[in-house]
């Protein structure tokens, strides 16, 4: 079961049971993708346990650790570790906020977020990579930051760009809950409802055009997160434990 209802959070899902371009298939319960787990109860907590999951590694700013802590952050049988995929310093700095705001679409904003996050995704990707399975990762929404390092994870180990995509796109079934709220907020404060549209999407061709801006600047995945420090026994270590090889 791809969706997992894990109570207090949302938007949770394993990246199990994908082909690789090698007619390979990637393992279940090894790598998960998830919303916030700021509020994930008793219950969910122990729903994630039985999982399987032993690593939680949040993509989240510091400030967002530090106002919503992660449920696991003390946790004694789950290794939690806080990697912003931004940062404070990069997502507070106010010309990169004010860059952002000219950008309406999604996959432009990605993009910047490929450019400029390389040594944030590097460190990420290294840790995903050295984990203890079963592993989540997450952010907020579990769209964004977490789309894009589900998309390299996927594209790491021969997934297509469709299947990515079409991982990508489940988001919009999970967070309306979300989207509401950001609407709310949106018509209160008189907010540009052009970046609402862009902040609230999730289209499979957004994630397309994200993988191809990769390939088209950097050479592919491997090249890219070669220029982020990921070394090719890290990327080897990532097949091994995510792809099922068909005897």
């Amino acid at each position: 079961m791809r969706n997992l209802d894990v109570e207090g959070s949302y938007n949770v899902r394993d990246l199990g049971g994908y082909s690789t371009a090698d007619g390979h298939h990637t393992r279940w319960k090894v790598f998960v993708r998830a919303g916030n787990l700021d509020k994930v109860s008793p219950a969910g907590c122990q729903y994630i346990s039985d999982y399987g999951i032993k690593t939680v590694i949040d993509l989240r700013d510091e400030w967002e650790v530090e106002d919503f802590p992660n449920v696991f952050a003390q946790s004694d049988h789950v290794r939690y570790m806080s990697l912003p995929l931004l940062g404070n310093q990069l997502s507070q700095d106010e010309v990169w906020k004010l860059e952002n705001q000219k950008l309406f679409q999604l996959e432009a904003l990605y993009s910047r977020y490929l450019d400029h996050c390389q040594a944030q995704i590097g460190s990420i990707m290294a840790a995903i990579s050295e984990s203890t399975p079963g592993t989540l990762f997450h952010c907020y929404a579990g769209k964004d930051r977490t789309g894009l390092i589900a998309a390299l994870v996927l594209s790491a180990v021969g997934v297509s760009s469709e299947d990515i995509a079409e991982d990508y796109a489940q988001t919009s079934q999970h967070i309306k809950h979300l989207v509401a709220q950001w609407e709310e907020y949106a018509i209160k404060n008189d907010y540009d409802m052009r970046l609402l549209k862009r902040d609230s999407s999730a289209m499979p061709e957004t994630m397309v055009n994200t993988l191809t801006y990769l390939t088209e600047h950097y050479g592919g995945v491997n090249e890219y997160l070669a220029r982020c420090g990921v070394g090719d026994e890290q990327i080897a270590e990532l097949r091994r434990r995510f792809v099922e090889i068909n005897e």
